[in-house]
């Protein structure tokens, strides 16, 4: 039986180098210095419908507190919709280089002649990560990453944070620090996950915020078996910022068809996110382990205060 892994990736935080007496992320964001901090968050908006009405839901409900958008993809304007009822959602952008789907595919943002590098003979982006990566040249990346952004404000939407679909942007120390460079101009905050060393840290501020500990199911399991991982996951919280990543979608016919025929990240996975996530077991559990919730606009202000 295959066992799941979650990729509990530990980041060296810029303030690890600070001066003992310099505050805390915690006490940035307005909580005890020993607080677990932590943000719930649902990948992938944007992408179909299922996802979509699933992030909602769970939104709606407090089960999650954050989540981001591609907005290459073709139901970002359901998004647009939910985040003009719901003007307190905290809604960042899930910055899109990579269409992995077998039978959906999509290109980017900017025009297709002025980042070439980026893209398929197909007029798509590549399926795989380490494809994109080697293929980006950085200039062509930091101008779809603005055309993502500028698309979104375009749209209506107001963007809390910035992260990558794919880990794309964070592949590589010159990807990451255009990625960086982009956030801090439009005054966004920016996370990572992966194994963080010394030439991307060499991109951080004293004034960034970069969860410690981003936790991720990685290999697909049966439903009892999610769940322990989920609760085990907020069982060895530790004080600090850390972040769930889940990936939120009903098992319809829409979603089987887009998944089809991967075993990961698919119509089943998504199903058993949803429901570890809006589960009383869940609830329960940050209760117990006295988790603290906090979002991504919370940290955009305290990060980037209002003068």
């Amino acid at each position: 039986m295959r066992q799941i892994v979650y990729s509990v990736l530990a980041i060296l935080l810029v303030a690890s180098t600070l001066p003992a007496q310099t505050r805390t992320i915690a006490e940035r964001l307005g909580h005890p210095r020993d607080a677990k901090l932590l943000i719930l968050h649902a990948d992938d908006m944007g992408v179909a419908h299922s996802e979509n009405a699933a992030s909602f839901d769970a939104l709606d409900k407090g089960a999650v507190n954050s989540g981001s958008i591609m907005m290459p993809t073709p139901w970002v304007t359901e998004v647009v919709e939910y985040a003009k009822t719901h003007p307190n959602a905290d809604l960042g952008l899930h910055l899109t280089f990579t269409s992995e789907w077998l039978p959906y595919r999509w290109g980017g943002v900017a025009p297709r002649d002025q980042v070439p590098s980026l893209y398929d003979p197909d007029g798509t982006f590549p399926k795989l990560t380490k494809t994109a990566v080697a293929r980006a040249k950085v200039d062509e990346v930091e101008k779809e990453i603005r055309a993502q952004v500028d698309r979104a404000y375009a749209l209506g939407l107001k963007p809390t944070h910035l992260d990558s679909h794919m880990a794309v942007l964070y592949s590589s120390p010159e990807l990451y620090r255009t990625y960086v460079k982009v956030a801090r101009s439009y005054r966004l905050p920016f996370t990572f996950h992966g194994a963080m060393g010394p030439e991307l840290r060499a991109a951080l501020t004293d004034n960034d915020i970069v969860p410690a500990t981003v936790i991720m199911a990685e290999v697909a399991k049966p439903r009892d078996e999610w769940m322990r991982f989920y609760l085990d996951a907020v069982r060895n919280l530790k004080p600090g910022l850390s972040e769930i990543l889940v990936h939120l979608g009903y098992d319809d016919s829409e979603l089987r068809a887009m998944t089809a025929p991967y075993d990961v990240f698919e119509a089943k996975w998504r199903q058993r996110d949803y429901d570890v996530m809006t589960s009383p077991e869940f609830k329960q559990a940050l209760k117990d382990n006295n988790v603290v919730l906090v979002t991504w606009r919370d940290i955009q202000k305290a990060m980037y205060p209002t003068p």
